[in-house]
């Protein structure tokens, strides 16, 4: 099991790919963070400071290509960052909930 984390800048893509990752069962449920600030190097070096949108939801780690597969089509030029985080310990029940309630692998 891990959390996923969806980063994009775009509000709408935000939202599309939430209901999208919880209609197809890809995630549990989608927690949406706004006006998330991150400091990067430009391409020429210079710090830039971006005004990002998290999406973090539990699913199966065996789930995380496809969810990246369906990504990658849906936005092939404008692909939000996406990484995992595996869980080390749950709640049985909670953990039970998302193997149940998740797309089957």
């Amino acid at each position: 099991m891990v959390v996923l984390h969806v980063l994009s800048n775009d509000k709408k893509q935000v939202d599309e790919i939430a209901q999208l990752l919880v209609k197809e069962k890809l995630i549990l449920s989608a927690v949406i963070q706004e006006n998330l600030n991150s400091i990067q190097r430009g391409k020429e070096g210079e710090i830039v400071n971006k005004n990002q949108i998290l999406i973090t939801g539990k699913t199966k780690a065996l789930l995380f290509n496809s969810i990246d597969k369906l990504l990658r089509e849906k936005y092939p030029l404008t692909m939000p960052e996406l990484y995992s985080i595996p869980i080390v310990s749950m709640d049985w029940k909670q953990a039970d909930q998302l193997i149940n309630e998740t797309a089957k692998v």
